[in-house]
């Protein structure tokens, strides 16, 4: 799972996606064909991206450098024709997602067979666990909007019943009929599910208030992310205030422990 995650694949994906861009902007002669031979070619030194991030502050810019060093002008200003930044992020994020789903899954199975060939200990062990592919569809209809509709009615139509059962719940479905719902919309399932938010991006549930900063969600998302590890936010009834936002919004007054009282055991009503 580090290896999927790393620096290393992160720039071999972007590498592959800048590639197959051009590839394609040359079947439709928007670039020279042969430009295609060197840009094939390219590659990248990890290391130097980094010292060129230090100095421009920005990893796309410092990595389309590198890269464009190693293949030479003029072939080098065809990479990253007609693409963004945020272009090249999601579509090896969504790689990686895959690949992780991949590997998960794998490993799970190879866990669930070892537990089970333990004949002496099988019945006495159990084993649960929340399986990827039924999240992606529930990130699809909880960050979906009226697009999604046209895809719900496509799996109903298909013989989707009873989904939130797992002898009937069908991925493969799912993913079909999205396809054939979405395929005129510059939009398709990764876009829904497994694409990186930026933090101005309006979500499905923005109208909604729980009373929950945003900024401080945002910033408690972004310490989920530390390489670290995540930041665990204790309970603010024995720390101080988190800034959340939760008290001053919805007036509630938190009762800070100890109180002295006594808790435990219960007395019986």
């Amino acid at each position: 799972m580090r290896a999927v995650w790393s620096d290393q694949h992160k720039f071999e994906l972007w590498l592959r996606i800048e590639i197959l861009a051009c590839e394609a902007w040359a079947a439709l002669d928007r670039i020279p064909a042969s430009a295609l031979p060197k840009i094939r070619k390219a590659t990248f030194d990890p290391v130097k991206i980094a010292e060129v991030e230090s100095r421009v502050g920005h990893d796309v810019i410092a990595f389309l450098t590198v890269v464009g060093e190693s293949i030479g002008q003029p072939e080098a200003r065809y990479v990253h024709l007609g693409m963004t930044s945020q272009d090249l992020n999601d579509t090896a994020m969504a790689v990686q997602m895959a690949e992780s789903a991949r590997l998960i899954g794998h490993e799970l199975a190879k866990l669930r067979e070892a537990v089970r060939s333990e004949k002496g200990f099988a019945k006495a062990i159990g084993f649960r666990y929340h399986d990827g592919k039924p999240g992606i569809i529930e990130g699809l209809l909880s960050r979906g909007d009226r697009r999604v509709g046209r895809i719900i009615e496509a799996v109903w139509r298909d013989g989707g019943r009873f989904d939130g059962w797992s002898e009937h719940f069908s991925f493969d479905r799912w993913v079909e009929c999205s396809e054939k719902a979405l395929a005129d919309e510059p939009v398709d399932l990764d876009w829904y599910t497994t694409r990186e938010r930026e933090y101005a991006e309006v979500l499905p549930w923005d109208h909604l208030d729980s009373g929950l900063d945003r900024d401080w969600l945002w910033e408690d998302w972004q310490n989920a992310l530390e390489p670290e590890g995540a930041i665990e936010v204790e309970d603010c009834r024995w720390t101080p205030c988190f800034d959340c936002g939760v008290c001053p919004q919805m007036g509630t007054e938190i009762q800070i422990g100890p109180t002295g009282k006594k808790l435990l055991p219960l007395s019986v009503v």
